[in-house]
């Protein structure tokens, strides 16, 4: 996905003339009979943008950003958990390694439910971010074809006189469809600015999505392993390898939750 979306005004969409011309022919000739139809003219364009104008739900990239915060608050408190202690007899007879090999097994418990649900929402999102641009795609060749019949409907006011036959002094087509035209670009418009608003739910999304694979893909699995190692020998090296890869996780983390700069 790219960092920028800039759509091209509607005015400067390029409209081959052939494609006016059959929009004049088999669309809005026929109004000289049968003007009430003007009402419904592009109707099928406004319909189809009004479906498709749905963004990523706002609340999967939020709960997402809210497990990653949760993720970031465990790993900081890793140290009161992860240390090895030594307990003397008194300390054994009160229970207290006890209570820190409970406390121990809770703390993997909560790490591992808060990556389960991670993992599972980051999936639900790179889905959504996929629907969202082919709505986003398919919103680009509507508006296209709403340049053609933007176009098609201004050139037709000018030359609709030429096809009229003896119109009547009150008749009112030039006018209705004059409006008509102002109508569509209103609309097209009001589209075009929930687009970009889609496009950046999007980037925000993509960007906190790009940035959690790279920690769920490398640096947990790495994290992990060390909880592993620094467990079984204890040294001194084992230790600061964990530290430093909790460090470096935490900081990715963070990173994720930070808003895409604007270019």
């Amino acid at each position: 996905m790219s960092s920028t979306e800039v759509l091209v005004a509607i005015a400067d969409i390029p409209v081959h003339p052939e494609d006016a011309l059959t929009i004049k022919r088999n669309e809005l000739l026929p109004m000289l009979n049968d003007p009430y139809r003007l009402n419904h003219y592009a109707d099928q364009l406004i319909q189809a943008q009004s479906a498709l104008l749905k963004g990523i739900d706002p609340q999967l990239t939020q709960r997402l950003s809210q497990v990653i915060e949760n993720l970031i608050q465990l790993l900081s408190d890793s140290k009161k958990y992860l240390k090895k202690r030594k307990f003397n007899r008194l300390q054994k007879w009160l229970g207290l390694d006890l209570e820190f090999g409970s406390n121990q097994v809770e703390y993997y418990k909560n790490i591992d439910r808060n990556l389960d649900e991670a993992n599972h929402l980051s999936q639900r999102l790179q889905i959504e971010i996929q629907k969202a641009q082919s709505r986003f795609n398919q919103l680009q060749g509507l508006r296209e074809q709403m340049a053609k019949y933007i176009q098609a409907a201004e050139e037709f006011l000018q030359e609709y006189p030429s096809f009229a036959q003896q119109p009547l002094p009150l008749d009112s087509f030039a006018e209705r469809l004059s409006k008509k035209i102002q109508t569509l670009k209103t609309l097209q418009a009001s589209n075009d600015i929930a687009m970009m608003q889609m496009h950046l739910s999007q980037q925000l999304s993509f960007s906190l999505l790009d940035r959690y694979k790279e920690a769920q893909q490398v640096l947990i699995p790495a994290w992990q392993h060390h909880v592993q190692q620094s467990q079984q020998s204890g040294s001194t090296s084992s230790l600061e390898r964990l530290d430093n890869s909790r460090d470096k996780l935490i900081k990715t983390l963070k990173k994720s939750l930070e808003k895409p700069s604007k270019t």
